[in-house]
């Protein structure tokens, strides 16, 4: 009697971050296409929808179809940029980092996926997949700021040098908000300026004030880049305050007013340039 194919169950080894082994991905032809040696597929769907052993009502394993890199980008580090994503696992028991690109998923059967186990040499943490889960939502919900206000970061390069600073020294800063005009969204006409406020949100991890010390250091590195770009009078953006606090010390209250500004340039208008993938 031919050998049963095994099924998909409940009790599933699947889980939301794990890595398909090199024989699952050369199974299913998944290559990633800027460097498809250091392919890494990575499952996205959530736990409570892999554990449905109803295929007609969840049929499909949804799969980033990434990379292992050298090193991370600040810029693409705790979900700044919601295209690109960095973040650090285990490999092998050694410190590696995987890049997704959000663009590059797929679906794959479950029962196609049902004989194979997850790739036992990469471990993801549970605070490293909180923010794997943080950046699959952003796509879908973050905010977007008015066409004045984005259009004037452009033009006086603000965006770019604010970009730079954070991919010099935004490795330990998790986010970045903007409060604009107190959490208004106005279209303001020229010569009436916005006002702009920078907090970098950082976590203080094993070691909180050496973990201060480096976001204030990013924050005084965002600070002098700002002020390069837009003047304290005059200028159509006027930065007002630029600071570091800690993921402990944020207060609700202020959560509330401020906005998470991902590095790319956030608009209504659906034909602006957007920050994609990084060049090779």
């Amino acid at each position: 009697m031919p050998e049963q194919a095994p099924q998909w169950t409940r009790d599933t080894n699947w889980r939301q971050g794990h890595v398909l082994p090199p024989e699952a991905a050369a199974r299913f032809a998944l290559t990633n296409a800027a460097d498809p040696g250091s392919t890494c597929v990575v499952v996205i769907t959530h736990d409570c929808d892999l554990a449905n052993d109803n295929l007609d009502a969840e049929p499909h394993v949804e799969v980033i179809v990434g990379r292992t890199v050298a090193a991370a980008s600040g810029n693409y580090s705790w979900g700044k940029a919601p295209r690109t994503l960095h973040y650090p696992i285990e490999r092998d028991g050694a410190a590696a980092t995987v890049e997704l690109v959000a663009t590059e998923k797929t679906l794959l059967r479950k029962s196609d996926v049902a004989p194979f186990e997850p790739d036992p040499r990469f471990n993801l943490d549970g605070p490293t997949l909180a923010v794997l889960r943080s950046w699959l939502s952003a796509r879908y919900d973050r905010a977007a700021f008015a066409d004045a206000f984005v259009t004037r970061m452009r033009e006086t390069k603000a965006d770019i040098k604010l970009a730079k600073a954070l991919e010099a020294h935004g490795k330990n800063v998790s986010f970045t908000y903007f409060d604009v005009d107190d959490g208004k969204c106005v279209e303001r006409a020229e010569g009436d300026p916005y006002k702009l406020g920078v907090v970098l949100v950082f976590n203080p991890g094993d070691d909180p004030d050496a973990a201060a010390d480096a976001a204030e250091s990013a924050a005084d590195a965002v600070e002098t880049a700002l002020r390069g770009r837009l003047p304290d009078a005059g200028g159509s953006i006027r930065l007002e305050a630029c600071f570091a606090i800690s993921e402990d010390d944020i207060p609700v209250s202020q959560a509330r007013v401020l906005n998470h500004w991902r590095l790319e340039y956030m608009t209504h208008r659906a034909g602006d340039e957007q920050l994609g993938p990084p060049d090779d």
